[in-house]
């Protein structure tokens, strides 16, 4: 019995995988409320990207509408650490960077930030904002005036 279920797998993957190699992918349709998560070598959540709509633009990179990132901690507490909203960006793919024209509202425990023309580098946890820059701090700033 166990030799029959091994051909029979055998046979449904090889199936799918013909099935699949023969069936055009069109690229010209959006995904629509999509949501991709990633996660740790230890299973735990990393980032979990969400939008309203992805149109694939090319190998490196897809165009989304309605970003919204949260990057986790990484712990196994599940805790979002940043979350990042814009109304359209561009992801490129190897790289893990967002970039956008529109503006940017970023979001954590110590500061909230906005701007347009931004930048974001995953692999750094680094996010830069060209222009129109608001910060508000939620820490306190011991003896700043001294």
């Amino acid at each position: 019995m166990p030799s029959r279920l091994c051909f029979l797998l055998l046979f449904l993957a090889t199936a799918g995988a013909a099935s699949a190699a023969s069936t055009a992918l069109a690229t010209d349709k959006p995904i629509v409320n999509f949501r991709v998560p990633e996660f740790t070598p230890e299973g735990n959540r990393a980032w979990l990207v969400r939008g309203s709509e992805a149109r694939y633009m090319s190998e490196s990179q897809v165009d989304v509408k309605e970003l919204s990132l949260s990057v986790f901690t990484g712990q196994p507490d599940g805790k979002v650490e940043t979350l990042i909203l814009s109304p359209s960006a561009e992801l490129r793919i190897g790289d893990l960077i967002a970039r956008g024209h529109d503006s940017i509202r970023v979001i954590n425990d110590h500061f909230e930030a906005t701007g347009v023309e931004w930048v974001y580098a995953h692999k750094e946890k680094k996010v830069s904002i060209a222009r129109n820059v608001h910060v508000v701090l939620h820490t306190q700033l011991k003896d700043i005036l001294k």
